[in-house]
């Protein structure tokens, strides 16, 4: 009997198209330059994300404490 685990699962990708903007993390409190990245969901086979299912949420991430914070284009 093989067992095949699949589902979903959320990464978090580097967006090169956009650059960083300087300011004051909301969650942290420290002044830094938020990173974009695109927040996307893949289809995991086995735990290992294996294709896109969505385009993806554009967002900037905290480099200080990883936080993410949706991004108004």
């Amino acid at each position: 009997m093989a067992i095949i685990i699949f589902g979903t699962k959320a990464r978090v990708v580097a967006d090169d198209g956009a650059s960083k903007q300087t300011t004051t993390c909301r969650y942290c409190g420290e002044l830094v330059q938020m990173e974009p990245v695109s927040n996307k969901r893949y289809f995991s086979l086995f735990f290992v994300p294996i294709f896109p299912l969505e385009k993806g949420e554009a967002a900037w991430r905290c480099p200080n404490c990883k936080k993410l914070f949706l991004r108004r284009e």
